[in-house]
């Protein structure tokens, strides 16, 4: 699970209970500013971070822990399908120009 998605799941959870960011990390008793990138996904959590986190939604801190490495065959494509999900059909379609292009 990536930056993104940890901030997305932090977020829904925090608006499932109808709480301000505010609230959420006087809670865990962190800043506010900092909750806001981790939400983002533009902070890196630490463990210690998620667990105050959990600890203020009343829950316990799950970790997935992947039983296989993901080859970088893999992670070059999930890396790409995170780029194409922020674009529009049409930037989709131009990308896919390109890369046909580059296979020529």
């Amino acid at each position: 699970m990536g930056l993104k998605e940890v901030g997305k799941r932090i977020r829904q959870r925090r608006k499932a209970l109808n709480w301000t960011q505010e609230q959420l990390a006087a809670k865990a008793r962190m800043d506010k500013q900092y909750l806001s990138r981790i939400e983002r996904g533009k902070q890196q959590p630490s463990l210690n971070t998620l667990e105050k986190i959990a600890k203020a939604f009343e829950s316990e801190l799950q970790i997935d822990i992947p039983l296989k490495k993901k080859t970088k065959q893999q992670q070059a494509i999930e890396e790409l399908m995170s780029i194409l999900k922020e674009k529009s059909a049409d930037d989709i379609k131009r990308i896919i120009r390109v890369i046909k292009a580059l296979e020529s």
